[in-house]
């Protein structure tokens, strides 16, 4: 049987929720929240009826929510400027960039649906991406980096394990060698901590603190969200 297009995913089973979320309340998108009926079934149903294992960017992700709340908060970081949003997931960060003022931003995720997610909400939005990669990043930064004018690089929430925070240090550690800013979201994962935190305690500093108001994404080890730069 033929999956379920992500299109129509978007189009039937995730209708757009506007005033996204209590943090982010200038957004619209095409998310799974606790207003859809999804949400009140086993997490194993719900992902039966929208054909999926694990759709990240049915999610509108901690990480994510304050990241784009520091975008909208500090636009003279991203006016005029060439961003490229790592792990776009449903696409609330590459959003808030060109509401911030970007002049060019390029989504990127690995999942072929997310990016057809980011381009959805940012047209609910009234804002347009101008580029989508599914390039993998983390393994090969230089892959786009080379390729693209960019000034900035924005990561939400993905150090979930010690590989990817390692990866995110890498990544960094690249970035700074093409003179390129970065912003990072985290809530304090401990693989963060441990490695990306201990190994450039020297090049980043924390810049802001949000609370994770949202009671649909609140994890019990987690109480607030921090946004990191270099």
């Amino acid at each position: 049987m033929q999956l379920k297009t992500c299109e129509y995913i978007l189009q039937h089973l995730l209708p757009p929720v506007r005033r996204a979320c209590l943090l982010v309340p200038e957004l619209t998108l095409s998310i799974l929240t606790s207003s859809n009926p999804l949400w009140h079934i086993p997490y194993e149903e719900a992902m039966m009826k929208l054909d999926r294992s694990d759709p990240w960017w049915a999610f509108l992700w901690p990480g994510s929510q304050a990241l784009s709340r520091y975008l909208l908060d500090n636009k003279s970081l991203v006016q005029g400027r060439h961003v490229l949003d790592i792990g776009c997931g449903c696409g609330a960060s590459a959003i808030a960039s060109k509401m911030a003022g970007a002049i060019n931003v390029i989504a990127n995720d690995i999942d072929p649906d997310a990016l057809i997610a980011t381009d959805h909400n940012a047209r609910l939005n009234n804002v347009l991406i101008n580029k989508f990669s599914s390039d993998n990043l983390l393994q090969n930064p230089s892959m786009t980096l080379n390729n693209n004018v960019l000034d900035l690089l924005i990561i939400g929430d993905m150090c979930y394990d010690d590989q990817l925070a390692q990866q995110i240090v890498n990544l960094i550690i690249t970035a700074r060698q093409y003179h390129l800013r970065v912003l990072l979201a985290d809530p304090g994962r401990h693989s963060f901590k441990s490695i990306v935190v201990s190994q450039l305690k020297d090049l980043m500093k924390c810049v802001c603190e949000y609370p994770i108001i949202d009671s649909d994404y609140i994890e019990s080890d987690f109480n607030t969200i921090k946004i990191w730069t270099t």
